[in-house]
């Protein structure tokens, strides 16, 4: 003989079951839509080198592509810091969104086929960066602002042998490509 409390124990179940299908599938659905299936963005391989040339008349800022996967300009920001010798830093960052450099018409750093000579190929922003192709800062102006600073400033800095950390990083994927520290003073032309 079934009591009433066994027939209700089935209904129950039952509604447990289709609760829990329920949660699952939005669960899913939730995680594909929010995101959770989206493909990451491969981080380029590149060996880079920064450093500054004083070799001609004006102050410039060299970034060396030597070897590795091309690098779409677009896809990088350039973080630069500064201390000054009262112990503020200037962080600068600069992106393919920033405005064009005042003094040197483009936005820097400008890359250039080394093959080519000097003539700039693309601003920054719209080069493919290969291997063996250089950009640059072109002059002391451009480098001030490349920097976030005042050409005044810059030469004080340049004066005094001040260390510049400079970060580039790939912007679809977040990951850093270079982090590399150097002097802004005489003798460091590559």
């Amino acid at each position: 003989m079934k009591s009433r409390l066994e027939d209700a124990v089935s209904p129950v179940i039952g509604v447990m079951l289709m609760l829990a299908v329920t949660i699952i599938i939005a669960a899913v659905v939730s995680a594909f839509v929010g995101g959770a299936s989206t493909q990451f963005e491969k981080t380029p391989q590149a060996s880079l080198r920064v450093y500054c040339d004083e070799s001609g008349p004006d102050f410039n800022i060299i970034f060396e592509h030597l070897s590795g996967d091309p690098i779409r300009t677009e896809d990088l920001k350039i973080i630069t810091w500064i201390e000054g010798g009262d112990g503020t830093a200037t962080k600068h960052e600069q992106s393919a969104n920033d405005n064009r450099s005042s003094s040197a018409g483009v936005r820097v750093p400008y890359v250039y086929d080394m093959q080519k000579g000097i003539v700039p190929e693309l601003e920054f922003g719209e080069a493919v960066w290969k291997p063996g192709m250089i950009a640059g800062t072109g002059n002391k102006a451009a480098t001030a602002e490349f920097l976030g600073i005042s050409e005044e400033k810059l030469g004080g800095f340049i004066a005094s042998d001040t260390p510049i950390e400079v970060t580039i990083v790939h912007i679809p994927s977040g990951n850093t490509i270079l982090r590399e520290e150097f002097m802004l003073g005489e003798g460091q032309a590559g």
